[in-house]
Protein backbone atom coordinates (compact mmCIF):
# COMPACT_ATOMS: atom_id res chain seq x y z
CA UNK A 1 0.00 0.00 0.00
CA UNK A 2 1.70 3.35 -1.01
CA UNK A 3 1.48 5.48 1.93
CA UNK A 4 2.19 8.83 0.34
CA UNK A 5 -0.32 11.37 0.09
CA UNK A 6 -0.82 12.85 -3.54
CA UNK A 7 -1.71 17.13 -3.20
CA UNK A 8 -0.70 17.79 -6.60
CA UNK A 9 -4.04 17.75 -8.25
CA UNK A 10 -5.17 19.75 -5.22
CA UNK A 11 -2.75 22.12 -5.81
CA UNK A 12 -3.35 22.50 -9.32
CA UNK A 13 -7.10 23.07 -8.86
CA UNK A 14 -6.83 25.53 -6.19
CA UNK A 15 -3.98 27.74 -8.03
CA UNK A 16 -6.94 28.17 -10.56
CA UNK A 17 -9.12 29.22 -8.18
CA UNK A 18 -11.47 26.18 -8.26
CA UNK A 19 -12.88 26.44 -4.43
CA UNK A 20 -16.27 24.58 -3.49
CA UNK A 21 -18.56 26.84 -2.23
CA UNK A 22 -17.89 28.49 1.26
CA UNK A 23 -14.85 26.43 1.16
CA UNK A 24 -11.43 27.98 2.28
CA UNK A 25 -8.06 28.47 0.35
CA UNK A 26 -6.50 26.65 2.76
CA UNK A 27 -4.36 22.91 1.35
CA UNK A 28 -4.40 20.31 4.10
CA UNK A 29 -0.42 19.54 4.50
CA UNK A 30 -0.30 16.86 6.71
CA UNK A 31 2.18 14.54 7.28
CA UNK A 32 1.71 11.13 5.74
CA UNK A 33 -0.84 8.77 6.49
CA UNK A 34 0.61 5.47 7.96
CA UNK A 35 -0.22 2.50 6.48
CA UNK A 36 -2.08 -0.34 8.36
CA UNK A 37 -1.04 -3.27 9.42
CA UNK A 38 -3.23 -5.95 11.13
CA UNK A 39 -3.53 -6.07 14.71
CA UNK A 40 -1.39 -9.34 15.38
CA UNK A 41 2.01 -7.86 15.25
CA UNK A 42 3.52 -11.52 15.20
CA UNK A 43 1.30 -12.72 12.14
CA UNK A 44 1.90 -9.93 10.17
CA UNK A 45 5.73 -10.24 10.60
CA UNK A 46 5.32 -13.97 9.84
CA UNK A 47 3.27 -12.74 6.77
CA UNK A 48 5.55 -10.79 5.68
CA UNK A 49 8.95 -12.94 5.88
CA UNK A 50 6.60 -16.41 3.96
CA UNK A 51 5.53 -13.92 1.32
CA UNK A 52 8.81 -12.29 0.23
CA UNK A 53 11.98 -14.16 -0.30
CA UNK A 54 13.50 -10.87 1.34
CA UNK A 55 12.43 -8.62 3.74
CA UNK A 56 13.93 -5.43 5.36
CA UNK A 57 12.16 -4.28 8.59
CA UNK A 58 13.51 -0.60 8.33
CA UNK A 59 13.40 2.83 9.71
CA UNK A 60 13.13 6.02 7.12
CA UNK A 61 16.03 7.93 8.56
CA UNK A 62 18.17 5.00 9.56
CA UNK A 63 21.31 5.49 8.32
CA UNK A 64 22.26 1.25 8.79
CA UNK A 65 19.04 0.75 6.97
CA UNK A 66 19.84 2.87 3.75
CA UNK A 67 23.02 1.02 3.87
CA UNK A 68 21.74 -2.36 3.94
CA UNK A 69 18.89 -1.45 1.30
CA UNK A 70 21.62 0.27 -0.68
CA UNK A 71 23.88 -2.77 -0.77
CA UNK A 72 20.64 -5.09 -1.45
CA UNK A 73 19.67 -3.11 -4.94
CA UNK A 74 23.61 -2.70 -6.06
CA UNK A 75 23.43 -6.78 -6.03
CA UNK A 76 20.38 -6.19 -8.19
CA UNK A 77 17.87 -7.81 -5.18
CA UNK A 78 14.56 -7.75 -5.10
CA UNK A 79 12.99 -7.12 -1.46
CA UNK A 80 10.34 -5.96 0.67
CA UNK A 81 10.79 -3.16 2.78
CA UNK A 82 8.46 -2.43 6.09
CA UNK A 83 9.31 0.72 7.05
CA UNK A 84 8.75 0.74 10.43
CA UNK A 85 8.13 4.63 11.38
CA UNK A 86 5.59 4.32 8.38
CA UNK A 87 2.95 1.83 10.02
CA UNK A 88 0.42 2.51 12.66
CA UNK A 89 1.79 -0.03 14.84
CA UNK A 90 5.12 0.23 13.80
CA UNK A 91 6.49 -0.04 17.63
CA UNK A 92 4.74 -3.45 18.14
CA UNK A 93 6.25 -4.49 15.43
CA UNK A 94 9.53 -4.40 16.43
CA UNK A 95 8.97 -5.70 19.53
CA UNK A 96 8.09 -8.76 18.05
CA UNK A 97 10.98 -8.48 15.65
CA UNK A 98 13.11 -7.94 19.16
CA UNK A 99 11.84 -11.28 20.82
CA UNK A 100 11.93 -13.33 17.75
CA UNK A 101 15.88 -12.39 16.73
CA UNK A 102 16.81 -11.59 19.94
CA UNK A 103 17.93 -7.65 18.46
CA UNK A 104 15.10 -5.15 18.41
CA UNK A 105 17.48 -2.96 16.20
CA UNK A 106 17.04 -1.80 12.76
CA UNK A 107 17.44 -3.35 9.80
CA UNK A 108 16.15 -6.45 10.62
CA UNK A 109 17.14 -8.59 7.24
CA UNK A 110 15.48 -11.70 6.24
CA UNK A 111 16.74 -14.06 3.58
CA UNK A 112 14.24 -17.06 2.19
CA UNK A 113 12.60 -16.76 6.09
CA UNK A 114 15.65 -16.75 7.64
CA UNK A 115 16.79 -13.50 9.89
CA UNK A 116 20.27 -13.07 8.78
CA UNK A 117 20.52 -10.17 11.15
CA UNK A 118 21.48 -6.35 10.76
CA UNK A 119 23.62 -4.15 8.62
CA UNK A 120 26.43 -5.13 10.11
CA UNK A 121 25.73 -9.11 9.20
CA UNK A 122 24.75 -8.67 5.99
CA UNK A 123 28.03 -6.47 5.17
CA UNK A 124 29.87 -9.64 6.87
CA UNK A 125 27.95 -12.05 4.65
CA UNK A 126 28.73 -9.82 1.09
CA UNK A 127 32.30 -9.66 2.32
CA UNK A 128 32.79 -13.22 3.12
CA UNK A 129 30.93 -14.21 -0.23
CA UNK A 130 28.01 -16.31 1.75
CA UNK A 131 25.54 -13.43 0.63
CA UNK A 132 25.51 -14.88 -2.91
CA UNK A 133 25.16 -18.02 -1.74
CA UNK A 134 22.06 -17.29 0.40
CA UNK A 135 20.39 -15.26 -2.53
CA UNK A 136 20.96 -18.26 -5.08
CA UNK A 137 19.01 -20.74 -2.55
CA UNK A 138 16.56 -18.17 -2.23
CA UNK A 139 16.15 -17.72 -5.92
CA UNK A 140 17.57 -14.67 -6.72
Amino acid sequence: MDSSVDISSELNSRAKGDYGEGEAAAINLSPKIKELVPSDEHSYVQEMVNRNRVVVFSKTHCPHCTDSKTLLTGRGVEYKTVELDQINNGSQVQNVLGSITDARTVPRIFINGQCVGGNSDLKSLDQEGKLGELLKKAGL
